[in-house]
């Protein structure tokens, strides 16, 4: 509980300073206060994305990004955005959804170990990055800009309204695995079809889940790497149990993201640069020191 509640304050202190540091009041709420509620919702869905996708698939180096739904998504929002056709979520999602269907096919079918999915998952991020490199060649002026700033990640797009649909599925979510904590210690444990676990079921809900949350936030910011990636690693360095995992992975998904976008906003100001770019180089050496340590 301590550990939850100090999670909780660090997160409150460090968004409320990235809110009124500096700012007056219509700043403060009009501009940086969406921003921040994204980053925390954003942040912690990616938490929350990467740390389910690492206890399923048995990988610690798993997330939105490694696997490459986020470049699915990124695919999906450029047909929605070149042709003009459907939503940008619902677009974002197929894309991400076909990545991940491909994912567990090819796992359960070949039986693939671990990292063979894991370099699965970079064969598709490259695919579908061609494929978005490729409609953005015939695109005109407007859509390659709205394109090119998805790629980057932009936190300065949410509203109030996408803020609180991203919340909404992310307690639903927590709901979820929270309720099937106890399947999840068994699927770890690798035990859970002795114990009369549905694991397949349990796997491809769970992708399904996350897969939509990382969608969720592809549509309404664009990509943010390396985040699902680098919280549920911080988190282990002192919790070792699902639930707690879990829920700190979602706060420290929050936390890295508003720390992210402050970085973004300051570190040349008055010039902005995109929050994915903060996030990949504090999440790149993370990457590289995972590879190194799992040789």
């Amino acid at each position: 509980m301590i550990k939850y509640l100090s999670a909780f304050i660090f997160l409150l202190i460090i968004s409320l300073f990235s809110v009124y540091y500096g700012a007056n009041d219509f700043i403060a709420y009009n501009i940086r206060l969406p921003r921040v509620l994204s980053a925390i919702a954003a942040g912690a869905a990616l938490g929350i994305a990467g740390f389910i996708m690492q206890v399923v698939l048995k990988n610690d180096l798993a997330s939105p990004f490694t696997l490459g739904i986020t470049h699915g998504a990124l695919f999906g929002v450029s047909l929605s955005v070149v042709f003009g056709i459907g939503s940008v979520f619902l677009f974002s999602f197929l894309g991400a959804f076909i990545v991940i269907v491909f994912i567990l096919a090819v796992a359960f079918l070949r039986r693939l170990s671990s990292q063979s999915i894991i370099l699965s998952g970079i064969a598709i991020s490259a695919l579908f990055g061609a494929g978005s490199m490729f409609l953005q060649y015939f695109a005109d002026e407007s859509q390659l800009a709205n394109i090119v700033i998805w790629s980057f990640g932009d936190l300065s797009k949410g509203d109030f309204f996408n803020i609180f649909l991203l919340f909404f599925m992310i307690m639903l979510s927590l709901i979820f695995f929270l309720i099937n904590s106890w399947n999840f210690n068994a699927l770890s444990l690798e035990c859970a079809k002795n114990v009369g676990v549905k694991t397949e079921t349990l796997i491809f809900i769970s992708m399904i889940i996350v897969t939509l949350l990382s969608a969720l936030v592809v549509a309404n910011y664009g990509i943010i790497g390396f985040v699902g990636l680098v919280a549920p690693h911080i988190v282990r360095f002192f919790e070792n149990s699902f639930k707690s995992l879990l829920i700190l992975s979602a706060l420290y998904g929050a936390i890295l993201l508003v720390i992210s976008d402050y970085i973004a906003r300051n570190i040349i100001y008055p010039v902005e640069i995109p929050v994915g770019i903060v996030t990949s180089f504090i999440g790149a050496p993370m990457f590289l020191y995972l590879l190194m340590r799992k040789k």
